[in-house]
């Protein structure tokens, strides 16, 4: 399972976001730049996300994209959710007849599902960042050995 480039852009912006919050707006262009992320389609990600109540916008001087609320108030799972549609394991309509052994991946492939769902859905864009921010110092620290 893999999430899509719009997801991936997607949360990447988002994180530089929670960065911030709750200063300022941020331009589309500026967090395009901070990711290296293409502009446009960055832009249609952020559009979508305004639309389904994660962020707001401001129009003209000073204007720009920031979240609409806290990031310890949203969960990465909606945020996956709204870009990406649920993330599954394999999709598909199971057969009419199926042998124990399809019926056996069939099972597993819902179960993994439902983990993905249930880690996605405990985690906030708070701890996220908290992970982030972890793993970061830890790499910077790495460095200097």
């Amino acid at each position: 399972m893999r999430l899509s480039k719009r997801t991936e852009y997607g949360l990447r912006a988002v994180v530089q976001l929670a960065r911030l919050w709750p200063r300022n707006y941020v331009q589309s262009k500026d967090l395009a730049h901070e990711e290296d992320l293409p502009n446009k389609f960055l832009e249609s990600i952020l559009l979508a996300l305004r639309r389904g109540g994660f962020l707001e916008s401001k129009v003209g001087s000073g204007g720009g994209y920031r979240l609409s609320r806290s990031p310890r108030d949203m969960l990465v799972g909606d945020i996956i959710r709204r870009l990406e549609g649920r993330l599954t394991v394999k999709e598909g309509n199971p057969p009419a007849e199926q042998s124990p052994g399809k019926v056996a991946v069939r099972l597993i492939n819902q179960k993994l599902t439902d983990a993905t769902d249930e880690v996605l859905d405990r985690m906030t864009l708070d701890e996220l960042l908290d992970h982030v921010n972890r793993a970061a110092n830890l790499q910077q620290e790495m460095y200097y050995i």
